[in-house]
């Protein structure tokens, strides 16, 4: 178990345990303490704070989606404690506006009949919420606060840290590993160094060892299970980057850069740290943590949903391409997802049985006699692809994202395309920006155009990309308007 895992685990246990304490708290202050005249009752016991199991469930599953909708459950150790404060002020604001909404529905209901609101917004209830509000501020800061700091203390005594290399061994490379010995409580620590010069292979640069060259990274990120890169001079060409890029594309490790005065003016580099080594990354993930999170979630539900009620017309397919040709109705075939990690992606059957075996790897061609006819009404209308649901299930594709290739392919595409391995950062969809946009590829030309559709949803990854990408790909289900 990770200790990023193991902070997250903690803070939601924590979390639904200051939303009970806060719901109790607010009870007593109000009912019991006797501070609030008001509404003070010596006739309540200390047993009414025990409340029952069903309503601390929902008003605890109420608060942690609504933490969850807000990032607050993304790595903030990294990020300023005043900025998770206001965070967490805006969310705990939001929560009570929402709870009185709903406790006041009547009211509110009657307002718009009749115009007569009644006792809309009580001093009584004006207060309740201002308690519970202030009580829910109070427990969900402190957990917080208390978890970073301790967070802290573990990374300064080196206990589930940042394992980080450094590309060039030189002075620069020495006065930020300076630099960053400063900060230990960021959670990142410097192991030692990658250079491009041989001779420095097995030396040492600021008491640590230069690993090896550039093509030994891919070797050394595995063994000394690494989780970032820092390159560290300013001036680094593009070349340089792109070497980098092409031995650690499949890794799943970050990449950092020093900023240079370019990147800041150019507005390319943005943070929010008041402490630290400020560190741009390369090909950084555009879509914010807490966002990705609702993206996955929409991909299980949607999913689910889709496997279940669509399941008479899937075996109805499946019925339809076993009776058109001899063969399985599904096809399974290794594909790489993301950091090129390989998995099997299912889909039905749309050409006939050993298809390959003679041509070897190669893509569909426009009248590709290898495809039946009923796989290509499948493949124009992108009913192939519905068994991958199942892989979106499991957690290997999203429903929106570039399509997965096959390893065979990616070695080539490496080479043909320049940043290919951007692609792999993100993880594979059943459908995509190139999907409605293009075709099925059928030369290198076509995954090239389509490269640049993926990278450009990349670039702009968001929910409401998503959603309109999924209207246009029902759009292409309904219409056939797909590949021939």
């Amino acid at each position: 178990m990770s200790m990023r895992f193991l902070e997250k685990l903690l803070t939601f246990t924590f979390d639904i345990v200051a939303f009970n304490l806060a719901l109790a708290a607010s009870f007593w202050f109000r009912y019991k303490s006797g501070l609030f005249p008001e509404t003070y009752d010596p006739s309540i016991s200390f047993l009414s704070l025990l409340f029952p199991i069903a309503p601390m469930l929902l008003i605890s599953g109420g608060w942690f989606l609504l933490f969850f909708l807000s990032g607050l459950y993304r790595e903030w150790y990294k990020e300023s404690r005043l900025d998770e404060f206001f965070v967490v002020t805006r969310t705990v604001l939001i929560g009570i506006a929402l709870v009185f909404l709903i406790t006041s529905a009547d009211q509110i209901v009657a307002f718009f009949k009749s115009g007569d609101p009644g006792p809309l917004f009580t001093r009584t209830k004006f207060g309740v919420l201002a308690t519970y509000g202030l009580c829910m501020l109070f427990f969900a800061t402190t957990n917080r606060f208390a978890m970073h700091t301790t967070m802290a203390s573990l990374f300064k005594r080196g206990l589930g840290v940042n394992r980080l290399l450094i590309i060039g061994a030189n002075e620069s490379a020495e006065k930020l590993v300076r630099e960053m010995s400063h900060y230990p409580e960021m959670g990142n620590r410097v192991i030692g160094f990658i250079d491009d010069d041989g001779r420095k292979k097995a030396t040492t640069c600021a008491d640590l060892p230069v690993f090896g060259t550039y093509s030994d990274l891919p070797a050394i990120a595995k063994k000394e299970h690494v989780a970032g890169i820092i390159i560290s001079h300013v001036s680094t060409s593009a070349n340089e980057i792109m070497r980098v890029i092409e031995y650690t594309g499949d890794l799943s490790i970050t990449i950092y850069m020093l900023p240079g005065l370019l990147d800041v003016i150019s507005g390319h580099f943005k943070t929010h740290q008041i402490y630290g080594v400020p560190l741009m990354i390369l090909l950084q993930d555009h879509m914010s943590p807490w966002k990705a999170q609702i993206k996955r979630s929409i991909d299980i539900v949607a999913a689910l949903l889709v496997l279940s009620l669509g399941a008479p017309l899937w075996l109805f397919l499946a019925w339809l391409v076993r009776k058109t040709s001899p063969g399985p109705a599904f096809y399974k075939q290794e594909r790489a997802g993301k950091f090129g990690r390989p998995f099997m992606l299912y889909k039905y059957r749309s050409m006939y049985v050993d298809a390959e075996k003679r041509s070897g790897p190669q893509w569909a061609t426009r009248h590709d006699p290898r495809i039946t006819p009923v796989g290509r009404f499948l493949r124009k209308t992108r009913l192939d692809e519905f068994p991958q649901f199942i892989n979106v299930v499991r957690g290997e594709m999203s429903l929106v994202g570039p399509r997965p290739e096959r390893p065979f392919f990616i070695e080539q595409l490496k080479k043909e395309i320049p940043w290919y391995v951007r692609r792999l950062k993100m993880k594979p969809g059943i459908t995509g920006w190139a999907q409605v946009k293009h075709k099925y590829d059928e030369s290198i030309e076509d995954v090239k155009q389509k490269v640049m559709y993926d990278l450009y949803y990349f670039e702009n990854m968001s929910l409401i990309l998503d959603l309109k990408i999924m209207l246009r790909t029902v759009l292409v289900v309904f219409t056939g308007k797909g590949a021939n």
